[in-house]
């Protein structure tokens, strides 16, 4: 909550966040002008201006020109179920639960929703070999002008973008291969894992580390959402005896998708005991105390 210490903006902000959250704002209402802001709340030309252009970022409100800004309409949130290491492009397929759609089938055949209607999700796919970028180049391990083999993906649910994603691998790791391209050959869409395994290195380790940020331009043009809304971004390697053979960033828009992870545990062996649960040890000894 704000104070009399806090920057106005913040002030505005923070109402016009709550009341859109809360639905006293709903879709499609408008939201005050610079000169609403400024007479209601006793704020500056600045501070009206400040709030509006980060509700905008946060993808809450849109901006009609000759007309105002409006309280966005929010999709309903769906899941993205991590349980596809070996799945092309990213990790995360569309879960099955409510709302949501089950990963796509390998024949590309529509999937199943929840409630078992059809949903056709695809990939689109497109490869290149580059110079990459420098960061890219560091993680890798290249040098000078060396070149990255370089696939971006977009996943599309009923023709809507779901993620975007980028890839880059060594292309001197590949090159001349049955492996040489992600999507192309005997091998084409079988994973990291299993592609790597061609060429005699076992994946060993997958990193994955989890951000939010607001989405370039590019990004934004290609998921449909307004430059700078948020965005989840998974950047995760491959690497194989300490070596990264695949580095890639994973977009999805924060405001449509959850990321849930399922981690399959295998049954306690027959005939042993449960283990004693924690919990009840915990109670009793707040209970002595």
């Amino acid at each position: 909550m704000s104070d009399a210490s806090d920057p106005a903006y913040l002030r505005v902000l923070e109402d016009l966040r709550a009341q859109i959250r809360e639905g006293l704002l709903g879709p499609g209402s408008r939201v005050p002008s610079r000169n609403g802001i400024m007479a209601r709340y006793g704020v500056g030309e600045t501070a009206a201006k400040h709030a509006l252009q980060v509700l905008a970022a946060e993808g809450l409100i849109e901006t009609r020109a000759g007309s105002g800004s409006y309280v966005r309409a929010i999709p309903a949130t769906r899941y993205l179920d991590h349980d596809r290491l070996h799945f092309p492009g990213s990790p995360f397929g569309m879960g099955a639960g409510p709302g949501a759609a089950a990963c796509p089938r390998p024949d590309g055949e529509p999937a199943a929703t929840g409630n078992g209607l059809p949903r056709r999700l695809s990939w689109e796919h497109e490869t290149q070999r580059v110079v990459p970028p420098a960061q890219v180049a560091r993680r890798l391990g290249l040098a000078g002008r060396d070149l990255a083999t370089r696939t971006v993906y977009l996943l599309t649910a009923d023709g809507s973008p779901v993620q975007f994603a980028t890839s880059y691998e060594p292309a001197a790791l590949t090159a001349d291969t049955p492996v040489a391209f992600p999507e192309q050959g005997p091998f084409a869409g079988r994973g990291v894992a299993e592609r790597m395994q061609v060429l005699g290195l076992s994946v060993d380790q997958v990193a994955e580390d989890i951000s939010v940020r607001p989405s370039l331009t590019s990004e934004a043009s290609v998921l449909g959402i307004a430059p700078g809304a948020p965005a989840l971004v998974i950047e995760r390697a491959h690497r194989a005896a300490g070596r990264v053979v695949e580095i890639s960033e994973i977009v999805v828009p924060a405001d449509r998708f959850r990321l849930r992870y399922l981690f399959p545990l295998p049954p306690a062996p027959a005939g042993e005991p449960a283990a004693a649960v924690p919990a009840a040890a915990g109670a009793g000894q707040a209970g002595a105390g």
